[in-house]
């Protein structure tokens, strides 16, 4: 009984990771507002900071910060709301 009990306790939290988290997975679908790039800025300021220099916006095409931020977001403990935030940041600020 114990064994099925904790079966299900492990299934339940393996569905549960992998159904929270909603992030922009490409530069097309990015909500690009004043609100999410205002925010964005800010989160970009306060959390990728604290473990490195922070690299200009235009260091980089929308396409790659897109793959920097997945790597990065985890690292920064951003939550789906803060890494589309970012995300919106630096999409509107990339090299051309």
């Amino acid at each position: 009984m114990k064994k099925t009990i904790y079966a299900l306790c492990f299934v339940g939290a393996i569905i549960y990771s992998c159904t929270t988290k909603t992030v922009a997975t490409s530069t097309a679908s990015i909500n690009t507002s004043e609100e999410y790039v205002t925010k964005g800025k800010t989160v970009f300021d306060e959390n990728c900071g604290k473990c490195h220099g922070l690299p200009e916006a235009s260091d980089h095409t929308a396409e790659q910060w897109s793959k920097i931020i997945a790597r990065m977001a985890p690292k920064a403990k951003l939550n789906a709301d803060q890494t589309n935030w970012v995300l919106a940041y630096v999409t509107v600020n990339a090299k051309k």
